[in-house]
């Protein structure tokens, strides 16, 4: 196979492009062995060569992760947005009970956001909150229509909003409409740019980055890779991007020589692999993919008569890690995405705000949880099915109490556990 050569790939949106030049003027890189990031096979590529973890740094110019413990701090390596100290940092509700909160998601089509926004409500109804509105438009990419929930959640002057962002900029505004409300805004799963909001996120350029270069260590640090894409613009794949591109940057003898759409729906995926395969029959080295679609990205390759290339497994699923431990030769690189535990935590944030425990930071940011051969025996249950599509969520992917508290200057006020 002809390998063309990789095209240059220009910076994603002005927060990516600038996060190398706010790094050097202030941050807290992540070291080794530091997250669980740390602990894959890519790790132990030298530092700044092709398959190691790029060590870009978080966007702290004032220094506000110091007092954080290092497993924290590296968290925030490749983390898009500048910290900021939180609008909220001295600040308590005037009630001690009876809170009320608005939910405003978005649409639940993918089994992760259903899951997450289920849980959230009952968290905050298991913990006596009364959920005033809990709305999402139909139609994922629906801003308008979300914007138009957020404005309706403040209408009603609850204590707290828990909003998941279509696109985080447009709502920059009604988030500081809420804040001179005394509305606190938690923002869920995508993270919003502003001192106003307090973000609950893990950090999706982290993960990219960290599974991306096991993948790339994996064959060597050269060959040929398919790219499989998410939806164009929205956040979770401008993240993937940013940390797809650092990664590449390490190594220049890997050549994207595809891309296709997968849309993050795992049978749209499959489809077209198997058509991009049928027109490429040599195949290529190994898939990175943008999330959830690599157990379709491998039942590809199968029904094509291919054998499977490593796959970046971005919001892994049981069935794919069952099939890597099936298979000991098989190089896997996997995250966990936990919606439950994400959920419960995001509803203690939020109580612990409103208990006046003194948020210190504008985002409170969780490492990815990397499955690879250093820990899959541990994380797969043998009952498991390949063709097990149910999202890989093992337990302690996220948040530890003791990691919560850290976030807080007064952290024995609000609930002491997300569980």
């Amino acid at each position: 196979m002809v390998k063309p050569t990789r095209p240059h790939r220009p910076g994603i949106v002005a927060a990516f492009a600038a996060l190398g030049a706010l790094t050097l003027a202030g941050c807290a890189a992540g070291g080794p062995g530091d997250t669980n990031a740390g602990s894959s096979p890519a790790a132990s590529a030298a530092a700044g060569q092709c398959g190691s973890v790029p060590q870009v740094g978080a966007v702290d110019p004032d220094g506000l992760l110091a007092s954080f413990s290092p497993d924290v701090q590296a968290a925030y390596n490749g983390y898009p947005y500048k910290l900021q100290e939180s609008a909220w940092a001295d600040w308590k509700s005037e009630k001690t009970e009876g809170y009320t909160a608005a939910i405003v998601g978005t649409s639940p089509a993918a089994p992760f956001i259903a899951t997450y926004q289920d849980t959230l409500a009952t968290a905050l109804e298991e913990a006596g909150v009364d959920i005033v509105l809990n709305v999402a438009p139909n139609d994922p990419s629906d801003v308008p229509g979300q914007l138009q929930q957020f404005s309706q959640a403040i209408s009603l002057k609850p204590d707290i909003i828990f909003f998941n962002p279509v696109a985080p900029e447009p709502a920059l505004d009604l988030v500081e409409e809420a804040h001179a409300a005394g509305i606190p805004v938690v923002s869920v799963v995508v993270p919003i740019d502003s001192p106003y909001a307090i973000s609950a996120t893990y950090n999706g350029v982290l993960q990219s980055m960290a599974t991306a270069s096991g993948v790339f260590g994996a064959i060597g640090g050269s060959g040929d890779v398919l790219e499989v894409s998410g939806v164009p613009g929205i956040p979770n794949q401008l993240f993937w991007d940013a940390g797809r591109d650092q990664a590449l940057e390490l190594c220049p003898d890997i050549n994207v020589v595809g891309t296709v759409q997968g849309l993050f729906q795992p049978p749209l995926a499959q489809q077209a692999v198997v058509q991009y395969l049928a027109t490429n029959p040599a195949g290529v080295d190994a898939v990175i993919q943008a999330g959830t679609m690599g157990w379709a990205i491998r039942d590809a390759f199968i029904q094509s008569g291919q054998p499977v290339p490593p796959i970046q497994d971005v919001g892994g699923s049981q069935g794919m890690a069952a099939y890597a431990l099936e298979n000991p030769d098989y190089a896997y690189f996997g995250t966990a995405t936990p919606a439950v535990d994400m959920a419960k935590a995001a509803a203690q944030i939020g109580l612990k705000v409103l208990a006046g425990a003194g948020i210190k930071l504008n985002a409170v940011v969780n490492a990815p949880f990397i499955v690879d051969e250093s820990n899959l025996a541990d994380v797969v249950d043998p009952s498991w099915k390949i063709d097990d599509g149910t999202d890989l969520a093992p337990e302690g992917a996220y948040f530890t109490d003791e990691q919560i508290a850290e976030f807080f200057t007064n952290p024995e006020l609000g609930p002491q556990s997300a569980k």
